[in-house]
């Protein structure tokens, strides 16, 4: 099934993917209020990086205008029913309207792109047009399929995400984020090889190995704003190792814990494990407390671009024993700041991190503190390898692969009789 996917790599952007005409996109975007921040930060990443390379963008995203009603809503129950109304009978409607004054100026789009795959219930709007959806990650698809036993979701939840797997299965071509991503959709969706491209993310921040002093005063900054001590991330002298992510149940944080724990006594100087990210619920912190780690866990809870990038710089390793991602974003930031990188033996991480990250089994603390204590003499050429393989996931990069993707489906579609 691999080979016959269309990866998307440097070879493969032509003479030049910015040649022609500018082409008039249609990005459809997220809800606002659903709150999926990595989405919106992709969507607002593509959109600012093809007007920059002079493509004329619009993007439409369904907007919260019964929600907004709701006196001073949680976005759960009732008000996420609203949210539904908005997205799926406002939304629609508003989008056949402007569709049809584009039409009537002759002004229609060259291509829609559906940023968001569970938006591909959109897809149908844009029958007649040249269109695509970025695919991020099966997982919710898979938990409805019930893949994930510890995993349960709503009835009502499995129909949602089985409505989005039929309007996959019916997209004319999916850009995924990994060959992983890909996989799941040619085996649960059943779109062929040939309507797919692999598109590694570009990086939506600039990344990069941020000078030990400047890192030392941003962090100082960091600890004084949450009056932490100063000497919060490095208090026994071992630095610390940094863990980026939310609460999900596939972050395996319970699982990374017990690797803390078991390679603490491996290392003759332990780092700190310092997170970043949601808080650790109720349950975690009484796992904290039972392997005696109180002493050695920080939270910093959310932290901004330039702080992470210096905690990146400054961190002796990136612990991510993740169960499944899509793609694993915090994987190439560490890479691109020079961060050695110790991450779970499966796809896509073992596609994202490449030779340049160290790999242990999530489900083997034991086994896993091990491999990484053996290991831990080799961080410089970790740190060597991820600065040498961050150039692949450069923002302009992944805009030139999807700039030659719209003008192969662009292409395509104007040479259909």
């Amino acid at each position: 099934m691999t080979s016959a996917l269309h990866f998307c790599t440097d070879a493969t952007l032509g003479s030049n993917a910015d040649s022609g005409r500018p082409l008039r996109l249609l990005l459809i975007g997220n809800f606002p209020p659903d709150r999926q921040e990595s989405m919106l930060r992709f969507g607002t990443l593509l959109e600012t990086a093809l007007r920059a390379r002079g493509q004329s963008v619009t993007t439409w995203c369904p907007a919260p205008a019964l929600v907004r009603l709701l006196p001073r809503y949680r976005y759960n129950g009732f008000a996420k029913l609203c949210g539904y109304f908005d997205k799926f009978v406002v939304f629609p409607r508003l989008v056949r309207r402007r569709l049809a004054s584009a039409r009537e100026r002759g002004r229609l789009p060259d291509l829609v792109h559906i940023v968001d795959h569970a938006n591909a219930v959109y897809s149908p709007l844009f029958r007649g047009l040249p269109h695509l959806a970025t695919c991020h990650d099966l997982l919710q698809i898979r938990a409805a399929r019930g893949e994930f036993p510890a995993h349960r979701l709503t009835a009502r939840g499995c129909r949602y995400q089985e409505w989005i797997l039929r309007s996959i299965a019916q997209l004319p071509h999916a850009a995924c984020i990994s060959s992983q991503t890909a996989a799941d959709v040619v085996r649960l969706a059943h779109l062929p090889p040939a309507s797919l491209s692999v598109i590694f993310n570009g990086l939506n921040f600039p990344f990069a190995p941020v000078p030990a002093e400047e890192a030392r005063a941003a962090l100082g900054g960091l600890l004084q704003a949450r009056q932490l001590p100063a000497t919060s991330l490095n208090p026994d002298g071992g630095g610390y190792l940094l863990n980026i992510g939310g609460g999900q149940w596939y972050k395996n944080r319970a699982g990374l814990l017990a690797i803390y724990a078991a390679l603490r006594p491996l290392l003759p100087h332990p780092p700190r494990l310092v997170f970043v990210g949601k808080p650790l619920n109720a349950e975690l912190a009484a796992t904290v407390r039972d392997l005696g780690l109180s002493a050695h866990v920080l939270q910093l809870g959310s932290v901004d671009g330039p702080q992470l990038r210096a905690l990146y710089s400054q961190a002796e390793g990136l612990l991510f024993p993740s169960l499944h991602e899509g793609f694993g974003w915090p994987i190439v930031e560490a890479q691109a700041c020079g961060c050695p990188v110790f991450t779970s033996n499966r796809a896509p991480m073992t596609e994202v991190g490449g030779d340049a990250a160290s790999y242990v089994d999530p489900l083997e603390p034991a086994a896993a503190a091990a491999h990484i204590a053996a290991t831990w003499p080799q961080r410089a050429t970790l740190r060597t390898r991820g600065l040498a393989r961050a150039p692949l996931f450069d923002p302009t990069v992944m805009v030139d692969h999807y700039l030659a993707l719209y003008r192969r489906l662009t292409a395509a579609a104007a040479a259909k009789p």
